[in-house]
């Protein structure tokens, strides 16, 4: 331990100088605290721990060894037994010093039985209270507790919740005796009380209190007459006296049902010792089946925010505390989505950027054979679960902290989305290494959601729910514990660290039992013994931090702290209450893996005070008084974003009318029919400043918008042309000098999945500039009468006869997904002045490019520098391939450059030289890792077309491997109702579930059958060596959360390097699919060496929470810096202006050939005589990313001094580049 400790310089040094006020000395005042230079701080060692490496991480003792043998038991002859099929099934658990001797105890609330209280006489044994501790809770069935300090006497009380009875309020008399007092608090309240917590969300220095409520459990179920009646103007009404069990609940968009409902939760104000409801005023509304609260601080304003999770279809809330003493339900606006069966919940600092993440559990199986048992028939629950806002998912949700209210969703990326049945979620670092881990309980009392046990809404009449399972039998599930590895990567070393029990486990807590500086563990379980681990680590240093706060609220809660040591952030909060039931050691544990100091200590206090410290040693318990002179400190309120909204272009809006894509193939993965719009910037008019076309779905017309120069756009009036095609659906938009008359026609691929096969309404088309920016439709014959569903268009003067040809990808066939269309190679036959006219080049010119499968977007681009624009085109279930330009002629080149055997789902391709060695590298955005596919090279996904039911029709079959084994993707639900024959071999889910694909589908369908697949779902770089191959990189994991869509390359902060911003999600998978929706947008800044550094949303400032598609780069306010413009599907255009007081990067633009005036193809090289003679080189598209074409404009450093360029028609130009001169604009001679 260093002899003194240094205040930061940030605050007043009479901080830690000022007395420690009246806060007493007797909490915990056998602990031998060392005293300080500053009096606020206190310190002991922790206890050493051994050096002898343990089998597990954890011991789990015996009863036996710790005198525990409370159990929460299943009794039959209980008469209110009903509650077993409820949250209520097993009592929660609270740890603290309950008789003030240094030791941690441990107070255990029993559902149908009596609480009981054990003392800790030595570590890891107890003896029990005994009935005189008062605290036993007679006849009530008890819920979750809180252990709290409620009167100011410097001792914990208990709070407990009772199921339709009194709630209880332990007071402690400081020796562990206890009475009963929620009566003289105003906190005995009747309800369907499930869990309380306290917290100072009015910061007036005390305690108030969130009481969380589930639900009624009517005994004998469903009443024989029925509970409601119509209304004289025909409203369906519960009758009062069952309104506390039933409600009407819509079902469908006209479909209404009466269901069990949920109970209002209270918002109790402490008011001086009395406690105050307070709910309705500050907003608390709803009535959900409340599992858990949890209290943080999710936007970082210093103010305590609540998240409640909610059973069921009942959506989650999230409460966002205003600072008035109200709240508001910020759900929809902060997350895209949230659990469906919503259980335990915590906040953590995750990846140590001092920002709080927060997990909240659901029920999604770890086997498949679990999975299909417990789907059921999910059609019944479709419009339930799409309507829902936020939209709900089946899964696990980790919500990883961007920053200002933003967050980002990786549970299936980090690996914790699936858990079974699962309730607490406990975040703490368990194994010391600096990073926080997370437990999970899980358990049931019955298989309740075995979907071969079914009953109906009447024979609930009679019978409770748990009537229907008695006689069932209980479903034990295994404990999980994933370790942080770093990265957004949580491994399952359940087994490896000896939690990896099988039962029925509920209510959780942590704390140091013996004080040695890791985190022991005490886990309460159905029908067995509670679980006590000990933590038997030896690596890894550590503190435990201890509050001393105001009187009204002695243990500070709701304060955090934050510790940074070697560099590296440590966040925690003191809110004992988390994960289920459940009451943690109110003190804070920091594992500091190797570091062997800390830089400093923040506390930031309920009330918004702040007190900070520098220079602390590791391996001890720190206490923390705090002062009658902290400071404040506003966070992050001051920090400018990178970027900033832009209004100019609001209230642009895409907007999809509803289809049903799955009545083609009910068995579709994803919709097809909701994959644009495309975007296209370009000056239209010949005023100098750049305009934009912006497709539009079927029912809506594409708009030309034209731009001032100064930021603001309006709509073309002349746009009559476009809304005669309003029945068309826009992708690709490309504009291009068609007729050589050096102005910018406009191409639009057409096409959606919601087209019959065939239809003319998918004909691409081609519109005609006067050269004004008035467009006309162009002539019948200019283009080849194709009729396949159109995706992305791209040019280039691909045999350098110097106009624009095009490649234009089909996307799919409709009605016959995975059916690969015919993309297409155009050959542009105009003459200057006169008809357009491209004609489809043949099979000896573009080679096998027609049968490039399920094209998403394509790139012209001169991959082995030869001088022509060789083509890389991506798509669905396919590899990345390429085609070389072998003077005019397209040869496949896949195999060769190394990408054959990488396939994926690949949405988008861009180019750019991204680690400065002379060739061009590509970004390839993929679907992400944040989905319930995983394949690899070794366990594929796969997809087979075939005719399984013998009669001609085709059906697909999704696939993926489990220990080895191949398995349908899809469950019996769905597959039966989509191949009915399947019904008569599959009468119970058991047997569909434990067959593998080839018993459920004969070899021989399957081996006739049209077969994909897919084994790569990251995004990621393709490095190009310049010497013939392309190395696959994949981009950092925290943009693998979703699917990428448009990119861009840009140096953003202007340090020399290219960084990389994407646009990401995808809302439509089918139903059962959770949306791959967890991305806000990504920044990435590069560092010229191919490697990439992730920007929160906070500090980028772009925030883009829907799906984006296109992404276009432009000036729009002409200051210099590049902005963005991103077209969202089914939502407004949203644009982004660079925010910087910075010199702005030098531009280059190139005049081309009437014919080519984009001067697309071009290749130039930037040099630097003054810095070692680097170089950059950049080509100008025609046509990039996803459905997108940002203008010809150059953005480049202003080291360089001078430039080589090699036009499209392969002649080399050198130029030196006059200092001081932003612009350069250079034609082509």
């Amino acid at each position: 331990m260093k002899s003194s400790l240094k205040l930061s310089s940030a605050l007043f040094i009479t901080l830690a100088l000022c007395s420690c006020g009246d806060n007493g000395d007797s909490v915990s005042s056998k602990i031998q605290y060392q005293k300080t230079k500053y009096r606020e701080v206190e310190v002991t060692p922790l206890k050493t721990r051994g050096n002898q490496v343990a089998e597990k991480l954890f011991t789990r003792l015996t009863p036996d060894f710790t005198n525990i043998n409370f159990k929460n038991q299943i009794d039959l002859n209980e008469p209110m037994k009903r509650l077993y099929h409820s949250g209520f099934v097993c009592g929660g658990v609270a740890l603290g010093d309950f008789n003030q001797d240094n030791k941690l105890d441990i107070f255990l609330v029993s559902g149908s039985g009596n609480n009981q209280l054990y003392f800790q006489t030595e570590d890891f044994r107890f003896i029990e209270a005994g009935p005189s501790s008062g605290i036993n809770g007679g006849e009530a069935w008890g819920s979750g507790a809180a252990a709290i300090d409620i009167d100011g006497d410097e001792d914990l009380d208990i709070y407990v919740c009772n199921y339709d009875s009194p709630n209880s309020l332990f007071i402690n008399d400081g020796k562990g005796n206890f009475k009963e007092s929620a009566k003289s608090y105003g906190l005995d309240i009747i309800d369907a009380s499930l869990l309380p917590t306290f917290c100072d969300y009015d910061r007036d220095g005390d305690l108030d209190l969130y009481l969380l409520t589930n639900r009624y459990y009517r005994k004998g179920g469903r009443p024989l007459k029925p509970p409601f009646k119509k209304t004289n103007d025909g409203k369906v009404v519960v009758l009062p006296e069952f309104q506390k069990f039933y409600g009407i609940k819509q079902k469908g968009p006209k479909a209404y049902d009466m269901d069990e409902v949920g109970r209002p939760d209270f918002l109790l104000r402490n008011d001086g010792g009395s406690f105050v409801d307070v709910s309705q005023e500050a907003g608390i509304i709803g009535d959900g089946h409340g599992l858990s609260a949890t209290w943080w601080d999710y936007d970082n304003d210093g103010l305590m925010d609540i998240y409640v999770a909610n059973d069921f279809a009942d959506p989650d809330n999230l409460f966002r505390n205003n600072g008035d003493g109200t709240f508001t339900d910020k759900i929809t606006d902060v997350l895209n989505y949230t659990p469906w069966f919503s259980m335990g919940a915590d906040a953590g600092d995750i990846n140590n950027d001092g920002m709080f993440d927060f997990v909240a559990l659901d029920m999604a199986a770890t086997t498949h054979y679990k999975s299909k048992m417990s789907m059921g028939e999910m059609g019944v629950m479709r419009w339930v679960i799409e309507a829902t806002k936020p939209r709900q998912v089946m899964r696990n949700c980790l919500y990883l902290n961007q920053g200002k209210g933003y967050f980002s969703e990786n549970a299936s990326l980090s690996g914790v989305a699936n858990s079974d049945w699962s309730w607490a979620a406990k975040l703490a670092d368990y194994d010391n290494d600096g990073r926080v881990d997370l437990f999970v309980s899980n358990g049931m009392a019955r298989d309740f959601n075995n979907s071969d046990i079914t009953f109906t809404p009447q024979d609930q009449i009679g019978k409770s729910e748990w009537d229907h399972y008695e006689n069932a039998p209980t479903k034990p599930e295994q404990n999980l514990a994933f370790r942080n590895d770093g990265d957004l990567v949580f491994s399952d070393v359940s087994k490896e660290w000896g939690l990896d029990h099988i039962g029925m486990s509920y209510g959780t807590v942590h704390g140091d039992l013996d004080h040695d500086g890791d985190l022991d563990l005490v886990v309460v379980n159905l029908n067995e013994p509670v679980s006590i681990y000990r933590n038997e680590s030896i690596s890894g240093h550590s503190v435990n931090v201890s509050l001393r706060g105001n009187r009204a609220n002695l243990y500070g809660i709701g304060a955090v702290v934050e510790i940074v040591a070697d560099g590296v952030k440590h966040l925690r909060q003191m809110i004992p209450v988390s994960g289920y039931l459940s009451s943690n050691e109110p003190a804070l544990h920091f594992g500091l893996g190797e570091a062997k100091n800390i830089e400093s200590l923040t506390v930031k206090w309920a009330d918004g005070t702040i007190q900070k410290y520098e220079e602390l040693s590791v391996d001890q318990h720190i206490r923390i008084t705090q002062s009658t002179n902290s400071d404040s400190l506003d966070s992050d309120k001051n920090d400018i974003p990178m970027f900033s909204l832009h209004s100019s272009l609001k209230g642009i809006v895409h907007k999809e009318r509803p289809y049903e894509d799955f009545i083609h193939q009910p068995l579709l993965p994803n919709k097809l029919s909701q994959l644009g719009p495309g975007i296209a910037f370009t000056d239209v008019d010949g005023n100098g400043t750049e305009d934009f076309f912006i497709g539009c779905p079927r029912g809506q017309s594409g708009a030309i918008f034209l731009g001032d120069g100064k930021g603001s756009f309006k709509v073309n009036s002349k746009n009559d042309p476009f809304e005669k095609h309003f029945d068309y659906e826009d992708m690709g938009v490309l504009f291009l000098d068609a007729d050589s008359d050096g102005d910018a026609d406009l191409y639009v691929s057409s096409g959606s999945y919601e087209y019959e096969k065939g239809d003319p309404l998918v004909r691409d088309r081609i519109y005609v500039n006067d050269g004004s920016g008035a467009f006309s439709i162009g002539n019948d014959d200019a283009l080849p009468k194709n009729l396949d569903n159109g995706s992305v268009v791209c040019g280039a003067d691909f045999d350098r006869d110097g106009d624009i040809d095009l490649f234009v990808g089909s996307r799919v066939v409709s009605g016959e997904y995975p059916v690969g269309p015919k993309s297409r190679l155009l050959i542009n036959e105009s003459l200057q002045g006169q008809k357009i006219r491209f004609i489809e080049a043949s099979s000896e010119i573009a080679g096998n490019l027609t049968n490039s499968g399920m094209v998403t977007s394509a790139l012209w681009t001169d991959v082995n520098d030869d001088g022509w624009s060789d083509l890389i085109v991506t798509a669905e279930w396919e590899p990345i391939r390429v085609f070389i330009n072998e003077a005019g002629k397209l040869t496949d080149k896949t195999k060769d450059y190394g990408l054959s055997k990488i396939k994926g789902w690949w949405n988008s391709i861009n180019g750019a030289d991204i680690d400065n060695d002379g060739d061009i590298d590509y970004l390839v955005g993929n679907a992400g890792q944040n989905t319930k596919y995983h394949p690899s090279a070794k366990k594929p996904v796969r997809i087979y077309y075939g005719d399984y039911e013998g009669e001609g029709g085709r059906s697909i079959v999704e696939a993926k491997y489990e220990d080895g084994v191949l398995l349908p993707i899809r469950g019996k639900s769905c597959s039966t109702s989509a191949i009915p024959s399947l019904n008569e071999k599959f009468k119970t889910f058991h047997k569909f579930a434990s067959s593998s694909l080839s018993e459920i589908y004969s070899p021989s369908n399957l081996s006739d059958a049209l077969v994909f697949e897919v084994n790569e779902l990251s995004s990621g770089i393709l490095i190009n060596d310049g010497q013939g191959q392309l190395t696959f990189n994949p981009l950092p994991n925290t943009v693998q959360n979703a699917p990428i869509f448009g990119t861009d390359f840009s140096d953003v902060n202007g340090d020399g390097n290219l960084d990389i911003y994407v646009v990401q999600n995808f809302s439509t998978p089918q139903f059962e699919t959770p949306p791959f929706r967890g991305g806000l947008s990504q920044l990435m800044l590069g560092d010229g060496n191919g490697n990439f550094e992730t920007i929160p949303a906070s500090k980028s400032g772009l925030v883009v929470r829907g799906d984006g598609r296109g992404l276009v780069k432009t000036d729009l306010n002409a200051d210099g810096h590049p902005d963005y413009v991103i077209s969202i599907n089914n939502g407004e255009l949203l644009a982004f202006k660079r925010e910087s007081d910075a010199k702005p990067p030098n531009q280059l633009i190139l005049k081309g050939y009437p014919g080519n005036p984009l001067a697309t193809g071009s290749r130039v090289i930037f040099k630097s005589s003054r810095l070692n003679d680097s170089i950059r080189v950049d080509e100008i598209y025609q046509g990039n990313g996803y459905l997108s074409q940002s203008s010809n404009t150059i953005y480049f450093d202003p080291k360089y001094d001078s430039l080589t360029i090699r036009w499209p028609d392969g002649k080399v130009t050198e130029h030196i580049l006059e200092k001081g001169r932003r612009v350069i604009k250079i034609s082509q001679k």
